[in-house]
C-alpha cells in the first residue's frame, strides 16, 4: 500500500514537470506569452518603486510572464489581475497559472473596456496594433501616481518618464527566447525594441 501511494505521488510530480516543461518549451518565445529573461526582470525590478504596501497591479498580456511573477513574489499582498482580450492566449494563461498556482487572477476582457482607475501599476507586453487608443486610456482613466511600464514598444500618445536598454545575453539555449508573435501573419510582423518604457500619470 506504502508502495502505490510513493509511486501515485511520483508520477503526479513527473506530470507535473512534463506540464511546466511543455509549456515554457512549446510556448516559449511567443507573444502573448513570453516568459520574460531573468536578466531583463532583475533590470526592470531594480528600476521599479512602487510605494503602496498592498498594491494592485495588472498586467495587459503576458500573463504568465517572469516580471510580473516577480512582482508576485516581491509584493506577497499585492492584488494582481493579467489581462488577456483573446480566447486561446486567455485559456493559456488560465491553465498556467493553475498549473503554477500563482495568485495571478487572469480575466478575459478587451483591454479599452478594462477598468484602471484604481491601478497603481500596469505592466503591458502589447504590440502595436494592440496598443492603438490605449495610451489615451490610460492618460484619462489611471489616478495621479499610476506607474506604468512597457516592454519592447512605446505608447505614442504618452511621454515615457524613463527609458532603458534591455540587451540580449548570448548562450547555448537563446533561441528559446527569441521574440515571435504566434498570432500575426508575416504581414503585420513589428520590429520590437529591446527597451523597456516607464511611465507615471
Amino acid at each position: 500500500m506504502a508502495i502505490n501511494i510513493i509511486t501515485y505521488l511520483i508520477l503526479i510530480g513527473l506530470g507535473y514537470i512534463i506540464v511546466i516543461f511543455l509549456f515554457d518549451i512549446l510556448l516559449r518565445g511567443f507573444v502573448p506569452f513570453i516568459p520574460s529573461r531573468p536578466w531583463v526582470v532583475e533590470q526592470i525590478l531594480s528600476e521599479l518603486e512602487i510605494p503602496q504596501s498592498n498594491p494592485k497591479m495588472f498586467a495587459f498580456s503576458s500573463g504568465r510572464s517572469g516580471f510580473f511573477l516577480a512582482l508576485e513574489k516581491k509584493y506577497p499582498d499585492a492584488v494582481l489581475v493579467a489581462v488577456e482580450s483573446d480566447l486561446f492566449p486567455y485559456l493559456v494563461a488560465k491553465t498556467q497559472a493553475f498549473v503554477r498556482q500563482t495568485r495571478i487572477k487572469v480575466i478575459r476582457q478587451p483591454i479599452h473596456r478594462v477598468n484602471i482607475k484604481e491601478v497603481d501599476f500596469i505592466y503591458s507586453h502589447l504590440y502595436p496594433d494592440k496598443m492603438e487608443g490605449i495610451g489615451a486610456k490610460l492618460k484619462f482613466e489611471c489616478r495621479p501616481g499610476t506607474q506604468i511600464v512597457s516592454t519592447g514598444f512605446n505608447f505614442r500618445t504618452l511621454t515615457p518618464k524613463k527609458v532603458i536598454e534591455l540587451p540580449d545575453v548570448k548562450g547555448k539555449f537563446a533561441w528559446l527566447s527569441r521574440n515571435q508573435n504566434l498570432f500575426h501573419r508575416k504581414s503585420k510582423k513589428f520590429k520590437k525594441e529591446k527597451k523597456a518604457f516607464f511611465y507615471e500619470i
